[in-house]
């Protein structure tokens, strides 16, 4: 969604108030999101936390079936 938007990490890291380094971690998938962020990342992009969790599981998915 981030890169859709044509937002940087950076960006969206001092919108959301959270550390590029731990919004890296999670769009590697090397950190688990955390609820709070899971919600302040919901909202940023105006959708409910099940849409983002289903578009998260969609994405999930895609990447295992390229590997």
């Amino acid at each position: 969604m981030r890169t859709a938007a044509q937002l940087s990490q950076v960006a969206l890291a001092a919108e959301l108030g959270y550390s590029t380094y731990y919004l890296g971690k999670i769009e590697r998938g090397n950190a688990n999101i955390s609820c709070d962020v899971m919600a302040a990342v919901s909202a940023y992009f105006k959708m409910s936390i099940g849409q983002f969790w289903t578009y998260a599981e969609n994405l999930s998915k895609t990447a295992i079936v390229k590997k």
